[in-house]
């Protein structure tokens, strides 16, 4: 029998070697522009790690986006993002290839967004990311402005907005 494990907390309470792991499964899964990871992983309002058997099969996170940030999203997607509005992003959600299909996405990214219920949040995904699309619209999230093409590869992405 397989033993899941889902450990939320902020980066602080995160012990070296966690913090190191978290980093090789964002870069893992690509699409983030790593200079400068570090720094905002230990920004962020909390890490989600999945743990089956003992081992780290998943990432998620809460993230406190930049004013700069958020705005570039608002200006690419054509959808306002204020601040007090959306506080938040979940992002840096990854499971590994050989973990995928066993809805651990979605249980991370509710456990991660579950420490700031009543706030407003948001996400970006690949267009072509259905799989987690579906995560997204299950825990109330909604598709919102236009896809716009990413600055990380040959692929657009899309906006999904959660409020309270």
């Amino acid at each position: 029998m397989r033993m899941n494990q889902v450990d939320v907390k902020g980066p602080r309470e995160c012990s070296d070697r966690e913090r190191e792991e978290f980093l090789k499964l964002v870069v893992q899964g690509g699409e983030v522009a790593t200079q400068g990871l570090p720094n905002r992983i230990m920004t962020a309002e909390t890490l989600g790690f999945l743990r089956v058997d003992n081992r780290l099969v998943g990432i998620a996170a809460v993230k406190n986006p930049s004013d700069r940030y958020r705005n570039k999203i608002s200006d690419h997607s054509g959808f306002s993002l204020p601040e007090q509005t959306f506080l938040y992003e979940l992002g840096w959600v990854f499971i590994a290839p050989a973990a995928r299909g066993n809805k651990y996405s979605f249980h991370l990214a509710k456990a991660v967004i579950t420490t700031v219920a009543g706030a407003g949040i948001f996400a970006t995904s690949r267009s072509d990311n259905v799989a987690m699309h579906r995560v997204l619209a299950e825990l109330g999230f909604q598709a919102s402005g236009t896809a716009y093409k990413s600055k990380h590869g040959e692929y657009e992405l899309r906006l999904f907005t959660k409020t309270t």
